[in-house]
């Protein structure tokens, strides 16, 4: 029988004000947890999938992120890709305009969360929950 992994504490709910995010200093499976504040509920979201940019540095809009090294976008609820990158840091390339198709990455990777008692919670969700 398979044990549940444990819940990590990763920020307090002080840390936090509403559609903000925090880059908290925990790893789980190599990924820096990133919490986000949206509309009163809070989400963890790990890495982005193209270059692992930390999300929680981007810029939140309308419940997205936008990874700030390479402009992908993500939902904060789901950690599913909106938009791919536009902006490349190598070649210094950027693309733009309604008629560029950007290729959608991986979903980024999602976290349970709970809150008790002013404390942020995570833990990996189970396969089922992914």
């Amino acid at each position: 029988m398979a044990t549940e992994p444990l819940w990590v504490k990763v920020a307090t709910t002080s840390d936090l004000e509403a559609n903000t995010a925090y880059e908290s200093d925990v790893e789980i499976d190599g990924e820096v947890v990133g919490v986000f504040k949206i509309d009163g509920s809070y989400y963890a979201l790990g890495a982005c999938t193209h270059e692992e940019g930390p999300l929680s540095q981007g810029i939140i809009e309308n419940g997205t992120v936008t990874c700030p090294w390479h402009s992908a976008i993500f939902d904060i609820r789901t950690g599913g890709c909106r938009s791919g990158p536009t902006a490349c840091r190598i070649d210094g390339s950027v693309l733009s305009g309604t008629d560029v198709d950007h290729d959608l990455l991986p979903a980024c990777t999602t976290f349970e969360i709970k809150v008790e008692n002013g404390n942020i919670y995570v833990r990996p969700k189970s396969p089922s929950q992914r």
